[in-house]
């Protein structure tokens, strides 16, 4: 076999063996958004904000860097905050989503996003607090 061969080869199965790692993923959270909250980009343009207060976890979503309207989202938070899961169920509030926390988050928790805006785009995103 020659070099040029062997190289094609290695480059077919380094292909190959990374196509499960391209398959859609949550996005994870990575910058402070304009509301202090952790970001994420999901749907490949919207952020998504998450502010975890101490009574609440708020939900800013945007297009493009334009405000995505709150209505019509159907969007679901999972907590996992240590052996504890818990389902927040979010409501509209002016231009954001909001849902009620039974007790402030532990460090370490996982949040997850989960569902569709309301343009139809699906929404997947893992945060942690911090």
């Amino acid at each position: 076999m020659n070099r040029n061969s062997l190289t094609v080869v290695s480059f077919g199965l380094a292909l190959a063996l990374s196509s499960p790692a391209l398959a859609q993923k949550p996005a994870l959270a990575q910058n402070t958004g304009k509301h202090g909250g952790q970001t994420a980009v999901v749907a490949g343009h919207h952020d998504a904000e998450l502010v975890i207060e101490p009574t609440k976890i708020v939900l800013y979503l945007s297009n493009h860097g334009k405000p995505l309207s709150a209505k019509d989202n159907a969007i679901k938070v999972t907590i996992q905050d240590g052996p504890k899961k818990t389902e927040v169920p979010l409501k509209v509030e002016a231009d954001h989503l909001a849902g009620p926390l039974a007790a402030p988050l532990n460090k370490g928790a996982i949040v997850l996003l989960s569902g569709k805006t309301e343009d139809g785009h699906g929404v997947s995103a893992r945060f942690t607090v911090k």
